[in-house]
């Protein structure tokens, strides 16, 4: 008996235990998304900062008849793949043009969406009183996926020979190299997307299909998107010394490039070393 009681003391406390720990984890997981840059869906969510791509799949068993409910598992996972290719079809690859419109003719690439999708992996999986299941599933948007829904005017750019450069890249004595590029878009209203251009005040091309490696693209995105400056400059993306330009506004229609001054525009013209951390997409936009 008395070890019955030391056990009714014991289990509450031990469950107790699993719950702050539970609700700590979470905590932490809040406090590193909160610097992420995510788009919500209807029963998905993109998140532009880590390139995960989740969906949420729901299934309620239709009686209580036995085999209706060892159903449920599978059905709700074929919810989820369906959720999961209803938002890469969402994803925008430049703001006038969807994943789904640029694929809708094309069924090599919805074949490879669909691919996608049955690939996912179940992050997690819920039952309830009523004997449903919600399943969500995960999947990156690196690799496979970009390398589908790129536009073909991200071509491979070949490695420049270290012999002709190496003249040209060497760095004013006492002032290191420039590493990558951080765009301040905060302000702007920013939608992210696969392929984003930046021009200058006068339409200079500073960064779009032209000057990336698809490699590189395809391996880590044509960028990164966060919503904090101080965790930008933390990233190992853009290396230890980027240059750092304010977005001024957006331009086209529906709003397709993000415009910088001239006066940066300049100053990236005189950075020889900007063909390299261009070319492999060492770029970061901070958006709200």
């Amino acid at each position: 008996m008395k070890q019955n009681k030391k056990w009714r003391v014991y289990v509450p406390v031990i469950v107790l235990s699993f719950f702050f720990m539970d609700c700590l984890c979470l905590a932490n997981q809040d406090q590193t998304r909160g610097y992420h840059s995510i788009t919500q869906f209807k029963n998905g969510a993109v998140n532009w900062t880590t390139g995960n791509i989740s969906a949420i799949g729901k299934a309620s068993p239709k009686d209580n008849n036995e085999t209706s409910h060892e159903l449920v598992p599978g059905l709700a996972r074929a919810d989820a793949n369906r959720q999961l290719i209803e938002t890469l079809k969402q994803i925008k690859i430049n703001p006038s043009l969807s994943v789904d419109a640029y694929a809708s003719k094309n069924d090599i690439i919805l074949a490879g969406i669909e691919k996608t999708a049955r690939d996912a992996v179940i992050s997690k999986q819920y039952y309830t009183s009523a004997l449903a299941v919600e399943i969500m599933i995960e999947t990156s948007m690196f690799g496979g996926f970009l390398q589908l829904v790129l536009p073909e005017e991200i071509r491979q750019i070949p490695k420049i020979n270290p012999e002709i450069s190496q003249g040209k890249n060497v760095a004013i004595i006492g002032e290191p190299l420039f590493s990558g590029l951080i765009i301040d878009a905060t302000g702007l209203g920013v939608e992210p997307v696969l392929n984003p251009v930046i021009v200058s005040e006068q339409g200079h091309a500073i960064y779009s299909s032209a000057f990336i490696s698809r490699d590189f693209a395809v391996q880590n995105g044509v960028c990164k998107y966060l919503s904090s400056m101080d965790q930008a400059l933390k990233d190992k993306r853009i290396g230890n010394h980027p240059l750092i330009f304010k977005g001024l506004r957006k331009e086209g229609k529906p709003n397709t490039v993000i415009v910088i001054s001239m006066s940066d525009y300049s100053l990236l013209e005189k950075t020889t070393e900007r063909h390299s951390f261009l070319k492999e997409c060492r770029i970061i936009i901070v958006n709200d």
